[in-house]
């Protein structure tokens, strides 16, 4: 029995020096110990908007989005299918929680456009989602989102 209680609690030391060495090589973006202790401000380089969508329309090279612009105006900006595609991603979907209504969250780094993320029902037989017209001009080709809010 004493023996079974020694291995149990060696083990148990032994894991969580494990632990602590491969989470403490690792950098990240966040504040370092010392900053926090100095009581620093440190300023992130990400940031984000999020505008509520009216409609998706599927075009055949990319996505029409009608989104809230303003207040009472409605915005326009086509996203190219083939951010969806690219490493690294330009575009996510994200499925839409039960009783909220559809956004899109445009991500920036160090003030340039970096991702976009649209959350919007999966299912495209939901009212938020529509066909463009075949005619519809849409510019596929760009690779970066200029949106007015």
């Amino acid at each position: 029995m004493k023996k079974s209680v020694l291995i149990a609690l060696i083990s148990s030391v032994l894991l969580t020096g494990v632990c602590f060495s491969a989470f403490a090589d690792k950098k990240s973006d966040t504040a370092t110990a010392e900053q926090v202790y100095k009581n620093e401000f440190v300023e992130s380089t990400i940031s984000y908007r999020n505008v509520w969508v009216y409609k998706v329309l599927d075009a055949k090279e990319a996505y029409i989005v009608m989104y809230a612009k303003g207040h009472r105006e409605v915005g326009s900006i086509t996203i190219p299918k083939k951010w969806y595609k690219e490493s690294p991603k330009k575009l996510s979907f994200r499925n839409l929680s039960k009783g909220m209504t559809p956004y899109m969250t445009v991500l920036y780094r160090e003030g340039n456009f970096d991702k976009v993320i649209l959350t919007m029902p999966l299912s495209r037989g939901n009212s938020y989602w529509g066909v463009a017209d075949s005619n519809a001009q849409v510019d596929a080709d760009k690779d970066t989102l200029d949106i007015v809010y």
